[in-house]
């Protein structure tokens, strides 16, 4: 047996003496513990010569090899160079492998003598540190101090890297603390010397069920680096958002999303990063199937209660020293010669048996302190297997309960809202310390020994309360609820502190106050009431009494607290509760009061009073606002850019038109009042022809006139685009005109747009578009499959999102730019393909990325005089994954129930016209949100549900609506965190 240094024994030193070795400033570590890092590598042994904390005795040459060899990862040299070293001397291999490396990192002190138990000096120990690290000598250097004239250099050096701490006198011995100091500080050295250019995937394996850890060999961006896994050929989906990184950032442990690890071979990759900074992006691991390597009880005595139902636990551990996730299915257990199923709890990983203790299978019952029951549970064809004979004991009571963590509503860390429930998990244990689970067999006298209590301290008067303590089912036996009944002025802790029988446990519970208004105001209403207007939203402020403004959302919480008393005139609005419920809860116009349809005729007013009236507080304001003439058409208007002005025959400008009110706002999509009254009149001239975005042609009569009348102008002409295309040379245009019908069709207001088309033989300066940097679709594993099939088909990377279309521009001899028709491309092939691919339909052509790099594309396009032209474009290809940067939606929106079986009607989430835009600029919507899931990550959520019933969203969009809803909040949120709503009214 080798012998090993005592100054490595991992144990904390206790004598006062190493106070100035074992502990330094707060930000340090002590020597004590950088004794146990170097201990972890394996740099030192952890095992002393049992002589005691000798942290201050002198070090040998031997033991000083050894830490060198091991520090240096040098493999021990069998024989001997030394007539003092035998070659079966522990630390033989130590002196061979530091003697015979080259450079030597240790000399003997003489012609074939080492001296393996001679003192090592300071001057010694810096200068072996200097040699081992291969830094460069300073050969003028003057050392403050005793030191040998051949050692100055050495000593020099070793100060300057921190090697060796200042000394009186160098050619003293070194103390085994200088070793630890000099050893740990060479160590990190070492390690950054080692550091590669580029970084590397060392080893990949398996570590669990649903884990893989990846090893590198340098420290990486861990925002950027992402990681795929793939079976073979099939790509295994991660769960990213629960990768671990170690400290160092050179470990990442993944965790598998859908699937276990199953017998084969994986691959790990990473990227994520620029490709030109990794040297070996891959590493392999075979893997095989989970297998339980062993089987055991759990239950933390041998004695189980007598009781109808009894919960035996049992761990099974997997290869890797989880609980394994077989099914409870693959085992079998024998209780009393009768075969009993298992059950998986998946929330503890454990395997638990239920079994009736009071009843025999054979008849009678089982007799306390006197019965046993023999119990042998066993994997299913495998030798697995563990048996147990317990002994039944007394009736179950409870002795101990414990509390679990606190959960609140909509994982808040605090209860704020009047009407919340925060619900603390509660488990019950036995006499025999086993779990008392709900049973449906047991009698009402034993469920009523099994009921909490709760004290609340400090005393909450009204505002906190227990909810269905004294009820006992399936659904209220494992946790206790407090409630928020009102309001608290002041954020605070408290205590609750819960009993069952003589056992009792606390948790800590946090209720955030939320600000209780006494004072309230007008805001500034900058619109107009018009007769017969909807929805029209008056803004309110409040103030609480330190004077601080509330929110939005605290105004909704003093109004759901019926805070504030509303009394309106000359509108519809929500009377409940006092007027409060006329404050709008949800969405864009959250903490305003609605008036739900003018009533006041014109010169009219609304009136509007609000008030806060209690024991301490009486303040009002009243305000009116004067109703003025209904809304009715009053102008046309081109809204949005200019549109293009020249054009080549078959090219399409674009322009917006819309009908103002005499208020100067845009007109809403009904004019009840006006509706036989007015209409907008369209004139395309030239030979063209028009339609909406969408591409429905607009039918034009024979003097290339289309009309609508003032019910339409919202759904059918406000909101839609005006597409003019030319067919041939000369003046397109498009007119619009307001039409008063009831005044002999007056003409009330124009708006026109036209475009120049050029004649064919226009000489034109063609030049291809630049295009924006691309994803590497086609490598990675998260893009949709079907934007990987460049082969023409149903669906293919034509249609990608990730992909961008090859355009060609031209201007004219004046500059002017020259809108061109489509399908002018015949060609778009990339230099290098590994970089970037072409794809196209009809003269349609796209690129879309496939490994990250630069390449160019070639382009052909075919000129209006019928020549071709070529241009040659950059473009870049980039591994950075595409991710949500902006999201957006519509305040409001409707859906109409389209079908559905009893309460459920299902709808699609088209509703809110949400819009993503990633990091590569790319707008997503509809349908497009989902399919690009793996990048986006929307989710859905609905809260703020007004009705009764319930809503839940897939994320694909799909709204399943249970019972009846009037309305509610729609919420996407980005896997990059970000969120948009929209506040949805069910017709």
């Amino acid at each position: 047996m080798k012998k090993s240094l005592s100054v490595l024994v991992a144990t904390a030193m206790v004598s006062s003496m190493f106070a100035s070795v074992a502990f330094a400033a707060d930000d340090e570590l002590t020597t004590q513990q950088k004794l146990e890092e170097l201990i972890a590598a394996g740099i030192f042994d952890k095992d002393g010569t049992g002589n005691g904390y000798e942290l201050d005795a002198h070090m040998t040459r031997e033991q000083l090899a050894k830490i060198l060899a091991k520090l240096k990862k040098l493999e021990e040299v069998s024989g001997t160079s030394y007539t003092d070293v035998a070659a079966n001397r522990w630390s033989a291999g130590f002196i061979q492998a530091v003697s015979k490396v080259v450079p030597p990192l240790m000399d003997g002190v003489a012609d074939g003598v080492f001296d393996p138990a001679g003192d090592v000096t300071l001057e010694q120990l810096a200068t072996v540190a200097v040699r081992a690290l291969n830094l460069q000598v300073k050969s003028d250097a003057e050392v403050e101090g005793e030191v040998s004239d051949w050692a100055k250099g050495y000593v020099a050096t070793a100060l300057e890297n921190g090697l060796i701490g200042e000394k009186d006198d160098y050619t003293e011995p070194a103390i085994r603390s200088d070793l630890v100091e000099t050893t740990y500080t060479a160590r990190e050295i070492l390690a950054e010397q080692e550091v590669p250019e580029k970084v590397s995937v060392k080893e990949a394996k398996a570590v669990g069920v649903k884990s893989v850890e990846v090893t590198l060999d340098k420290e990486v961006d861990t925002d950027k680096a992402e990681f795929t896994l793939k079976k073979g050929t099939q790509t295994i989906t991660l769960d990213t958002a629960a990768t671990k990184w170690s400290d160092d950032k050179k470990t990442a442990t993944l965790k598998l999303k859908d699937v276990k690890i199953s017998e084969g071979e994986y691959t790990v990759t990473l990227g994520g990063i620029d490709a030109a900074e990794i040297a070996t992006a891959s590493a392999s691991f075979k893997a095989e199937n989970e297998k339980v390597t062993k089987l055991e009880f759990v239950n933390s005595s041998e004695k189980i209660a007598k009781s109808k139902s009894v919960t035996i636990k049992l761990k099974a551990s997997n290869q890797y020293g989880e609980n394994a996730t077989i099914s409870a299915g693959n085992y079998t257990a024998y209780v009393a010669g009768e075969t009993k199923s298992l059950k998986r709890n998946e929330d503890t990983g454990l395997l638990e048996l239920q079994v009736n203790t009071v009843d025999k299978p054979s008849g009678g019952e089982y007799q306390s302190e006197l019965d046993v029951l023999p119990v042998n549970v066993f994997l299913t064809n495998s030798n697995i297997s563990v048996q147990r004979t317990f002994k039944i004991g007394t009736e179950p009571y409870v002795t101990k309960i414990e509390l679990g963590n606190v959960k609140y509503p909509n994982e808040k860390s605090a209860l704020s809202s009047q009407g919340e429930i925060a619900e603390i998990p509660i488990t019950r244990y036995d006499q025999y310390g086993d779990v008392i689970s709900y049973s449906s067999s047991y009698d009402s006298n034993f469920l009523n020994r099994l009921k909490f209590d709760a004290i609340i301290t400090p005393y909450s008067f009204d505002s906190l309360s227990l909810v269905d303590k004294d009820i006992i089912d399936q659904d209220h036996y494992d946790k206790v609820k407090v409630k928020l009944d009102k309001n608290v002025e002041k954020t605070g802790e408290y205590n609750i502190q819960v009993f069952v029988g003589a056992a009792s446990a606390t948790a800590k519970l946090n209720v955030q106050s939320t600000k209780v208004a006494t004072k309230v105001d007008f805001g500034t209403f900058n619109g107009v009431l018009a007769e017969g207007d909807k929805d029209k939203y008056i803004p309110i402020i409040a103030y609480d009494a330190e004077g601080n403004q509330l929110s939005a959302q605290e105004i909704v919480d003093n109004a759901k607290a019926n805070r504030f008393s509303i009394s309106i005139s000359g509108a519809d609005y929500d009377g409940d509760d006092n007027g409060n419920a006329a404050i709008v809860a949800t969405g864009e116009h959250k903490g305003k009061i609605r008036l739900k349809e003018i009533k006041a005729s014109q010169h009219g007013v609304v009136y509007i009073n609000i008030g806060i009236y209690t024991a301490n507080v009486n303040d009002h304001k009243s305000q009116s606002f004067p109703v003025q003439e209904a809304r009715k058409p009053a102008a046309i208007v081109v809204d949005g850019s200019k549109p293009a002005q020249k054009a080549m025959a078959g090219a399409t400008t674009t322009v917006k038109f819309y009908v103002k009110d005499q208020h100067d706002e845009k007109l809403s999509s009904t004019i009840a009042k006006y509706v036989n009254d007015y209409k907008v009149r369209i004139t395309v001239t030239g030979t063209t022809y028009a339609t909406f975005n969408g591409g429905t042609t607009i039918t034009l009569d024979g003097n290339g006139q289309a009309e609508f009348n003032a019910s339409e102008f919202g759904d059918k002409f406000n909101s839609k685009e005006l597409k003019l295309t030319a067919l041939n040379p000369g003046t397109a245009k498009i007119k619009v005109e307001l039409i008063q019908t009831s005044n002999n069709n007056s003409v009330l207001s124009t708006a026109e747009s036209s475009m120049q088309v050029l004649p064919d033989n226009t000489e034109l300066t063609y030049s291809v578009n630049a295009i924006g940097d691309l994803f590497a679709a086609l490598d990675s594993s998260l893009t949709p499959a079907s934007d990987k099939e460049l082969t023409p088909g149903a669906d293919w990377a034509f249609d990608s999102k990730l992909a961008r279309e090859v355009k060609v521009s031209a201007k004219d001899k004046s500059g002017d730019t020259v809108a061109l028709p489509s399908g002018l491309i015949l060609s778009a092939a990339p230099s290098d393909q590994t970089v970037a691919r072409s794809v196209y339909e009809g003269n349609t052509w796209k690129v879309i990325g496939n490994k990250a790099g630069t390449t160019n594309v070639n382009v052909v396009y075919k000129k209006l005089d019928g020549n071709n032209g070529d241009a040659t474009v950059t473009v870049n290809t980039k591994s950075d994954l595409v991710k949500a940067a902006k999201i957006t939606s519509d305040a409001t929106g409707e859906i109409t129930v389209v079908g559905g079986v009893g309460d459920k009607k299902a709808f699609h989430a088209d509703v809110g016209n949400f819009k993503v835009t990633d990091n590569y600029g790319i707008e997503y919507s509809g349908d497009n949100i989902y399919k690009y899931f793996n990048f986006l990550g929307v989710a859905y959520s609905a809260s703020d549900i007004v009705g009764s019933g319930s809503v839940s969203i897939s994320n694909d969009g799909t709204i399943t609506v249970n019972g009846t809803v009037e309305e509610f909040v729609l919420k996407a949120i980005t896997g990059t965190g970000l969120t948009a709503t929209t506040l949805v009214k069910v017709n």
